[in-house]
């Protein structure tokens, strides 16, 4: 058998398709579906990916994570301000929200201060206690595809979580199972097709595996979520800010230990520029 046979069997997550392997990068190959194009990276061993990724260094060691996820408080709010006011647009009524990826629930803050009642699923142990101890935040451990709960959900938020499933078929299929009737899910996440992306081919800072396992385009992942039953209503490029910290380390994580950086100041407020992101907003048909 030939290295490009073997490379043939690999199934896509979405489709189950065909597909070869695009690229390398950071030891991982990055695939191509030959059916519906998706681009991904194997997990491995699903419980073993989410210890190892989501353990304490991605919130505190830097890398492809955060140098200190916590000093990103209030930016992270101001994240939850923003999508409260844009979901306020396309929903009448405010009431159960549940957030995936929730971390210490700092963006959930602003969501339970405008009238939402949160819930938070993360796991990482230490953020949930974090949360539970600093914010009062209802947390609870767990990932998406493994979550159950008799309760079902008004809104459900993925900021930041879409790309980094194991299995992105279940945990879309779980989220819809937990919205009420005419309930709606909120994505954000970065896109594959952006002229950002395009431009840095594989370069482009998100191709960071294994942290990110999938890479998504809004074209993509609304075709993908309509076959599940959702119907996309609204969406945009969203406004995002890191500390000079974060960018320090991501760059560091990209560039190498280059001095140059050590210019930034760490407690810089930076806008990013969102053309390589995108967040959709949709409703359970």
């Amino acid at each position: 058998m030939t290295e490009q046979s073997r490379e043939a069997i690999v199934n896509c997550p979405l489709c189950d398709g065909a597909s070869h392997v695009a690229f390398k990068k950071e030891g991982h190959e990055i695939f191509d579906c030959g059916d519906c194009g998706h681009r991904f990276a194997n997990a491995g061993q699903a419980q073993e990916h989410v210890s190892e990724v989501y353990g304490d260094t991605y919130f505190y060691g830097g890398g492809a994570g955060y140098s200190d996820y916590l000093a990103e408080e209030e930016m992270l709010k101001a994240r939850g301000i923003e999508y409260a006011r844009l979901i306020e647009r396309s929903l009448d009524t405010k009431g159960v929200l549940l957030d995936i990826g929730a971390a210490a629930g700092c963006i959930m803050q602003w969501f339970s201060d405008s009238g939402w009642r949160c819930v938070g699923l993360e796991p990482n142990a230490s953020m949930v206690g974090t949360g539970i101890e600093r914010f009062g935040s209802d947390l609870r451990q767990g990932i998406l595809e493994d979550f159950e709960s008799e309760e079902r959900f008004d809104l459900i938020t993925m900021i930041q979580v879409a790309g980094h499933f194991y299995d992105p078929v279940k945990s879309f299929t779980n989220a819809l199972e937990l919205l009420k009737p005419g309930g709606h899910l909120l994505v954000e996440t970065w896109d594959s097709e952006s002229r950002l992306a395009r431009l840095f081919g594989r370069n482009w800072h998100e191709y960071s595996p294994p942290s990110v396992l999938h890479w998504w385009s809004e074209r993509r992942l609304t075709e993908f979520l309509k076959e599940l039953g959702f119907k996309k209503i609204d969406g945009g490029r969203p406004s995002k800010r890191i500390s000079g910290e974060h960018a320090r380390s991501l760059l560091e994580y990209k560039l190498g230990n280059w001095a140059a950086l050590r210019l930034i100041p760490k407690r810089l407020s930076i806008p990013y520029p969102s053309e390589d992101l995108f967040w959709a907003l949709y409703t359970k048909g």
